[in-house]
């Protein structure tokens, strides 16, 4: 009974890590083609609306950043088996 057990906490962990993984690439793809898309529109312009759509463009990549580290962390959640724990109370 505790092997069976062991293995499907096990199996709920790599679902969860899997989850988390293909949460911060689907995310890092939309924000990366956001960020292309919004530079493609800055192209034809001039002025404040270039500024502007480059700033958005800017801070669409920035974002990018703090989701990874945000993934490790979780990661390292997932693995620690805090939320079991938690879930326990």
């Amino acid at each position: 009974m505790g092997a069976k057990r062991m293995r499907q906490a096990n199996t709920r962990r790599e679902v969860k890590r899997r989850n988390a993984v293909r949460g911060a690439v689907s995310s890092t793809v939309f924000q990366l083609a956001a960020a292309g898309l919004l530079l493609w529109l800055r192209t034809g312009m001039d002025g404040v609306l270039s500024m502007l759509l480059l700033i958005l463009a800017v801070s669409n990549i920035i974002t990018v950043v703090p989701m990874w580290v945000s993934l490790r962390e979780r990661l390292r959640e997932i693995e620690g088996g805090e939320e079991e724990e938690a879930g326990q109370y």
